[in-house]
């Protein structure tokens, strides 16, 4: 009989710990794209939690005994998953936010600016960022430091144990704000040399009325981005570093914030 309850207690606490691991697995970014079969993101997880279980020694409900506790540690086991999720997806948005400004600046995004309801994919620059980022991220093990901050955190939010702070609203705010600005910080120089283009062009329309600016401009510009691009590249490589680390910063400043 002790040994089906030394059964049961170990299966309360995976099944614990599959919960948080399968919630950060679903909202995080790269392992939540479609393109993962849902067998494998579950086969992951729970692979994940097999590892990361023995470790634990915090005692947990049982769910035949204690089925109201169990319960409610089942959702706060969610909910930081899903928060550790929601910040990492976050902080990665910022290559989509300068991709997507930089499209609507050079006329990549064309389609999503006259039709906003049109369900048109992300433009050139958007997708070309993402596909950077994406393979810089997998290069400098971004994967295995996401796994590794989901395996910390039973560490510092023991199961049972989650504390959400009073001034969680204004630390949203201050990430969104700081996910604004290293967007805008990655796309400024394309912005800057698309605007000087902009108002180039508005001179020329000045002395040359005839000129159709529209028409001359727009591979002009398209020029002047992709050799602006060519240039910078190694600023933008330095900036996803920053970002990369950015990420585990904030990920790690979450932990803490719910850890108390």
């Amino acid at each position: 009989m002790n040994g089906v309850n030394d059964i049961l207690l170990h299966f309360n606490l995976f099944l614990l710990v599959s919960m948080r691991t399968l919630a950060f697995v679903s909202a995080s970014p790269l392992l939540s794209l479609n393109v993962w079969p849902v067998w494998a993101k579950i086969g992951f997880a729970f692979g994940l939690s097999y590892v990361v279980a023995p470790t634990i020694t915090t005692t947990v409900p049982s769910m035949t005994t204690d089925p109201s506790g169990f319960i409610v540690d089942l959702v706060l086991q969610v909910m930081v998953g899903l928060v550790l999720g929601f910040i990492a997806t976050m902080v990665f948005s910022v290559i989509s936010v300068a991709g997507q400004i930089t499209d609507l600046q050079i006329g990549f995004a064309s389609a999503q600016l006259l039709a906003p309801g049109s369900t048109a994919a992300l433009g050139l620059f958007g997708n070309l960022y993402n596909l950077l980022f994406t393979l810089y991220f997998l290069g400098m093990g971004g994967l295995d430091g996401m796994m590794l901050a989901i395996m910390h955190s039973f560490t510092v939010v023991p199961i049972g144990a989650l504390h959400l702070p009073a001034n969680w609203p204004s630390f949203l705010l201050q990430l969104m704000g700081l996910v604004m600005s290293m967007a805008v910080e990655l796309a400024a120089p394309l912005l800057t040399t698309l605007f000087l283009s902009d108002v180039t062009f508005a001179f020329l329309s000045r002395a040359v009325p005839q000129m159709n600016v529209f028409v001359v401009g727009l591979p002009v510009k398209l020029f002047a981005g992709l050799a602006m691009f060519a240039v910078v590249m190694p600023g933008i490589v330095y900036l996803f570093n920053r970002i990369f680390f950015f990420l585990f910063n904030e990920l790690q400043s979450v932990l803490q914030l719910m850890g108390g």
